[in-house]
Formats: C-alpha cells, sequence, structure tokens
C-alpha cells in the first residue's frame, strides 16, 4: 500500500492530507523533494516516505530494525523483537516535515532517536579543542553550546527535532557570576590557614563544607532550570518549575539522616531527589510524573551489596584451596590476611565492577520505570550485560586512542539511552500549550563547579 505524506501549505502553514490545494487559503500545494540517501552498513536504513509500503523500512527505526508504518501511525513505533544495537556512529539525518510533535494513539511506542555522526561531532571537538587552547579558555563556552546544539539537533522524538537555545553568552556570564558568589569565597577559605596560622584549621575548613552543602542545591536546581528552558522539542519548550527553598531542605535532611544512619538512608534520600527534579520538570504546561519509593531504591541496594558479598566469599574460598570456604566461615582466622591479598585483585575487579554495573543499570530501570508523561509510561530495557558491553568497549576506545574517541563515545552512549528507553502510551501534543518562562545560567555554572554531572556536551 503505497503512503502519501502530508503537504505543509507554504502560505498558510496548513497541513493537508491527500489534497492538491490548500483548504484555508486555496493556494496550490507541491509535494517536497526528497534527497537521496546513502546507506552504510553501520548505518540505519532510510526510505523515501513517499513511497513506504506496509512491510518496508521504518526511516524512524533506529539500528536498522523493522518496524511496519500505516497511515497516521507513530513512524517512531520500534517492534519488540528488535535486534541489539550495534551502537553505530553515522547515521542518516530525520527527514524535513512538520517540525511539530506528532500525536498517535495507534502506535503508543515512541523511541527518542539519535542521528548524528561522530565523525561530525569529532570536527566541532576538535576546532572546539583547538579555539580553547589559544583563547586560553575562553572558547570554551562558544564550544560548549556548538556541542549542545549538535547533541540536540540531531536528536528526534514523534517526528519533531530537538533543539537547543542558549547561548555562549549566557554561560558566560553565569560562570562570572558563580565564579562571585562561589569561587572567590571558596578559594578565600582555602587560603585562611596559610594567612593566619593562629586561626585553627578546622574552622576554615568547616565554613566551606557549609557553603559547599549549601550550594549544590543551588546548582541543582539552577542548572536543571536553565537546561530545560533552553531546550525545546518542536516549538514547545520544557521548564523547571521547582523552588531552590524546597530542595535545599530536601537535601540537607537527606545528608544529615545519611550520616546519622551510616548510610542506610540513602535510598530514601536519593528517590527523594529524583522525585523533585522529576515532578517539577514540564513539556509546555504539561508535568512529568514520578512514583517510586525510597524503599524500592533500598532493595536494589541490597541485592548489589549481597552480590558484593558473595562474590568476595566464593573468590575467598577459592584463592584457599578447597580448606578455604570452611575457614571463612569460622573467620577470623590466622591466615585471613593471606587469603585477602592473594585475591585481591581479582576481588576488586569484580566486586566494584560487576555489582556496580547491576547497581547502575536497576537504578535506571527502576527510575525510568516508575516516570510517566501524562497517560504515557516510560520504560527502560538495558541489561546489565549491555551496560558492561557498552562502558568496557568505550574505555578501551579511549584508551587504544588516547581520548581522541570522545565524539563516538557520545554518540555510543545517547545511541545506547534512546534504544533502551520508550515511552509507551498515547500522547496528545495538540493539547500542550507554550508557557514561557525564563531562567539564569548561574546554577549551570555552580553546577560546573561542584562537578555535578549535567552536562551532555
Amino acid at each position: 500500500m503505497e503512503l502519501t505524506p502530508p503537504l505543509i501549505c507554504t502560505q498558510c502553514g496548513s497541513v493537508e492530507n491527500g489534497a492538491k490545494s490548500c483548504s484555508q487559503c486555496g493556494a496550490t500545494l507541491h509535494a517536497p523533494q526528497q534527497e537521496p540517501v546513502s546507506i552504510s552498513n553501520d548505518a540505519p536504513l532510510a526510505t523515501d516516505l513517499s513511497s513506504t509500503s506496509s512491510k518496508s523500512q521504518d526511516p524512524l527505526t533506529p539500528y536498522g530494525t523493522g518496524s511496519t508504518a500505516e497511515p497516521n501511525s507513530d513512524l517512531g513505533k520500534v517492534e519488540t523483537d528488535r535486534k541489539e544495537p550495534t551502537y553505530s556512529s553515522d547515521a542518516n539525518l530525520p527527514p524535513d516535515g512538520v517540525n511539530e510533535p506528532y500525536d498517535s494513539d495507534l502506535s503508543p511506542n515512541h523511541h527518542p532517536i539519535f542521528w548524528g555522526r561522530g565523525r561530525t561531532l569529532f570536527g566541532i571537538f576538535l576546532v572546539n579543542t583547538f579555539l580553547t587552547l589559544i583563547t586560553l579558555g575562553l572558547y570554551s563556552f562558544w564550544g560548549r553550546v556548538r556541542i549542545r546544539q549538535f547533541l540536540s539537533s540531531q536528536t528526534s522524538f514523534a517526528r519533531a527535532r530537538f533543539s537547543y537555545h542558549g547561548t555562549p553568552q549566557e554561560l558566560l556570564k553565569g560562570w562570572s557570576k558563580a565564579l562571585l558568589v562561589f569561587g572567590f569565597p571558596y578559594a578565600f577559605l582555602n587560603f585562611v590557614p596559610l594567612l593566619w596560622n593562629q586561626i585553627p584549621t578546622w574552622i576554615p575548613n568547616a565554613l566551606a563544607g557549609t557553603m559547599v552543602l549549601c550550594f549544590i542545591p543551588i546548582a541543582v536546581v539552577g542548572s536543571n532550570r536553565y537546561r530545560l528552558s533552553r531546550t525545546s522539542l518542536g516549538t514547545i519548550r520544557f521548564s523547571f518549575r521547582g523552588h531552590v527553598n524546597k530542595y535545599m531542605k530536601i537535601w540537607v535532611i537527606g545528608t544529615l539522616l545519611t550520616l546519622l544512619t551510616a548510610g542506610i538512608y540513602y535510598p530514601f534520600f536519593e528517590n527523594a531527589r529524583r522525585k523533585f527534579l522529576v515532578a517539577h520538570s514540564y513539556f509546555g504546561n504539561r508535568p512529568f510524573t514520578y512514583t517510586g519509593t525510597g524503599s524500592g531504591l533500598l532493595r536494589i541496594y541490597a541485592k548489589a551489596l549481597a552480590f558484593t558479598g558473595l562474590i568476595v566469599i566464593v573468590l575467598i574460598g577459592i584463592s584457599a584451596g578447597p580448606d578455604g570456604l570452611p575457614g571463612v566461615i569460622h573467620w577470623p582466622s590466622e591466615n585471613w590476611q593471606d587469603l585477602f591479598f592473594n585475591s585481591m585483585f581479582i576481588t576488586g575487579l569484580l566486586t566494584l565492577i560487576l555489582p556496580w554495573f547491576y547497581l547502575q543499570v536497576a537504578k535506571q530501570r527502576y527510575q525510568w520505570n516508575h516516570s510517566d508523561f501524562g497517560d504515557a509510561h516510560f520504560q527502560f530495557s538495558a541489561s546489565t550485560w549491555n551496560l558492561m558491553e557498552l562502558r568496557i568497549t568505550n574505555f578501551l576506545l579511549l584508551i587504544l586512542t588516547f581520548g581522541l574517541a570522545w565524539p563516538w563515545v557520545q554518540v555510543r552512549n545517547l545511541q545506547f539511552l534512546y534504544y533502551h528507553l520508550n515511552l509507551q502510551g498515547p500522547l496528545d501534543f495538540q493539547r500542550i500549550q507554550q508557557e514561557a518562562l525564563d531562567a539564569s545560567p548561574t546554577g549551570e555554572e555552580l553546577a560546573g563547579y561542584f562537578d555535578a554531572g549535567f552536562d551532555l556536551g
């Protein structure tokens, strides 16, 4: 069955299906010219939207997986029997069309897709590095904006592209403010013991620690507010509407209870932070929701800890020989230290890597699976082995290329996330309204001081 793509009136912007003239203004409609698409072995296949059969390859399906496209269905639909991704660094750009989110009740399985090429990002990376060096770091703000604009523009969802609207001037201004309100005072406190020997060292250290404890919530909230306010899908922007004082309360109480309970309260603390950040994030006038609980995260941490302990016991028993496990059961024994140091390398490798990968995947899966947007629910399908494969190969790429593979690593990370992440359920974008909210970039730069890790580029 041949499908006819919707036509856009160049005069009034009206979208018409199967008509030769606009029903609003009467202008003649012309089908857009399709450019030939090059196909490589490591890039997803793309087909002409004007001649797509019911068995054809979906142009918005990542990694070349099969999908069936029908009229008025979501072209981003991915079948459940998809193959594992190859994390290619090259991909064909999504076809140009109506840059508006696409409603779909018939195909309620929506995947974000990243179309960027690693070699394109590598070119931006080289230029940014060179100009940052010769300008003594000043160009880094322009470089960050270029990378964010590239990563956003190469990401599509529901047949619309993301956009980043931040400017380097905003980042430079925010960095200057952050330097004044945090950088200089923090550096001054570190020099106090050298300038005044009569002042006890613990006093400036305590003040510096208090500054960090207070400014981290400001950085987190400010960074989220700025980044979301500068990001849009189609013509609708995201926003963050949480208040610093509420997050400050969560942060201070959570930190104190985590210390008093020797870390037992940390899963509840982490869940409270996640709930605050998700529940105060908006797309237009529609909020996201989060239903996770601290007890759910606590079970994940308990499993990871038990997994670690089991590996330690088994490896020590193997290293000790036939009498090793009974000796471990009757610990402490005289040869405990010898057994431990003989297996230290293997124990450290496995007890840190395997449970850590499990913990990271399980937390992401739990947090995404308890996040919603309206009647649609997020789902994250990655396994521990999927993440291990990605991280280990990324590490080898960076080591073998002395860091030059960083652009391809970023592309692989985004493709991995978007491949395993989907939003299930009907989307009603037509009822979402844009609400203009502004935000200062100061919190964004404070997050940089703390290395809070909110940066994709």
